[in-house]
């Protein structure tokens, strides 16, 4: 009987420590008080799965990551007389947010389909003399991905400094993993926090979701795309869009792929920054990194920032939208300001639990006069959020907690005017073909599928 009662305090003390810690550290009220409320009711398990799943250690970890920024060229006074002093508001809070300027001189190139984008990825991978970071959530090694594989290694044997980084959690969607074969090879390859039961480290929600490449000084890519044949629509059903950028852009995300090199493996011999030849392109662009730790809520707070200064349109494409209270807010506001807001959403998901838990909150914009579309299959994967038709960012990030909060993630703005009317005319190319979904369409949904979609969307805090 001693020994009952001795196990009783030890797990009352656990649960009590477990709440406590929640109570103290986190910032979001209602995953304060989920993760308050399993502690308490299960005494055992609930410690356990907020050890596992609910405290976040990134935060000392994440002071790694600041890396000193390289010297970029800039030329904001001239961009100063450029854009409406709404869109300098945001360009304003993005500098404090990352220390980083905005830099001109940029080229883009908007890539539609893995078609567009992988051989164009290859191409430079074969053309590379210095040096080749890559960062990718998933590596499959299908196709696709063998010609990838091909293409370090033969990089590596020419001498070429090629550094492959791979999510931990990421490397497991393929069966065949990509950095034994490169690590065999030579290529430097190493994974982002994987999870390991000794010593014990499950660093399930921090994954590196961040899709950079960047090759000597002269081109970088990003954008949505993993590397697997998914992305080939002539193989299988899934959409996706990626950019190529020419400029000084590609110092930013040289610097942020060098800094988690650094996070993960401490040794990294970084290249000395090449000087970009002058251009009259006043492309300006920014990299923004996100993620747990020092630089969380970055992404979330341009966002915000970015549709409050909207005055005329606003127009978002991404595959889950889950979106905080801020941004629900803002955007309900922005279309009360008759600000034209049109959401794009898949009609097929791939996490059908997210799209249940997205559908749950969609009246309360479409009363506020934001316009829904769901857009027919294929599952379109694409992230792209522009504002009155000269304000764009782009990169690797959802609009949803895990991207918002849980991962690593890259965004990339850029204030040029025919990018975001190109990438607006290719939005309404796409709305014109979708069903904007109407506040009586949500309504006549089956009471036991609005419990459903009710349910998933209390968890939303965790998908």
């Amino acid at each position: 009987m001693p020994y009952y009662y001795l196990v009783s305090l030890l797990l009352l003390l656990l649960a009590t420590y477990s709440a406590i810690h929640a109570l103290l550290h986190k910032t979001d009220s209602r995953a304060a008080f989920g993760w308050i409320t399993i502690s308490l009711l299960i005494p055992l398990f609930g410690p356990i799965l907020y050890f596992l799943f609910g405290i976040n250690r990134a935060h000392k970890r994440a002071k790694k990551l600041d890396y000193p920024p390289p010297k970029f060229n800039s030329h904001e006074q001239i961009f100063q007389s450029e854009i409406s002093d709404s869109l300098i508001n945001i360009q304003h809070i993005s500098y404090q947010l990352t220390k980083l300027p905005l830099v001109a001189g940029n080229t883009i190139e908007v890539l539609f389909s893995g078609g567009e984008t992988y051989p164009a990825m290859l191409e430079s991978i074969r053309a590379a003399k210095k040096y080749i970071y890559l960062s990718t959530y998933i590596f499959k090694v299908d196709e696709i991905g063998a010609k990838f594989v091909q293409a370090l290694i033969e990089a590596k044997d020419r001498g070429v400094d090629v550094y492959v980084l791979i999510d931990g959690i990421g490397e497991h969607y393929s069966r065949i993993k990509a950095r034994r074969i490169l690590s065999k090879q030579g290529v430097k390859v190493d994974r982002f926090l994987p999870p390991k039961f000794f010593p014990f480290n499950m660093y399930i929600n921090l994954r590196n979701h961040r899709k950079i490449l960047v090759i000597d000084d002269e081109v970088c890519f990003v954008g949505g795309m993993n590397i697997s044949n998914e992305y080939m629509l002539d193989v299988a059903p899934l959409k996706d869009i990626h950019f190529e950028i020419k400029g000084e852009l590609t110092y930013q995300l040289k610097a942020l792929f060098e800094s988690d090199w650094d996070f993960v493996n401490g040794n990294i011999e970084k290249h000395q920054n090449e000087s970009f030849p002058s251009s009259n392109d006043l492309t300006w662009c920014r990299a923004i990194s996100d993620g747990p730790g020092e630089n969380l809520g970055h992404l979330s707070i341009v966002l915000f920032s970015a549709i409050n200064a909207a005055t005329k349109s606003i127009v978002i494409m991404t595959p889950y939208f889950l979106p905080n209270k801020e941004i629900l807010r803002a955007l309900q506001v922005a279309a009360l300001r008759n600000v034209d807001v049109s959401v794009v959403l898949p009609l097929k998901n791939n996490l059908n639990f997210v799209n249940w838990a997205s559908r749950h909150m969609l009246s309360q914009l479409i009363t506020s006069g934001v316009k829904i579309y769901y857009q027919p299959p294929p599952f379109d994967h694409s992230k792209i959020f522009v504002v009155d038709e000269f304000y764009s960012l782009i990169g690797s990030a959802n609009i949803d907690p895990r991207s918002l909060r849980l991962n690593y993630e890259v965004g990339v703005e850029i204030y040029d005017a025919p990018m975001a009317l190109k990438l607006t005319k290719y939005l309404n190319s796409i709305i014109k073909v979708s069903n904007r979904v109407a506040l009586d369409e949500l309504e006549r949904r089956p009471l036991i599928i609005k419990i459903r979609d009710g349910i998933a969307w209390l968890f939303s805090p965790y998908l």
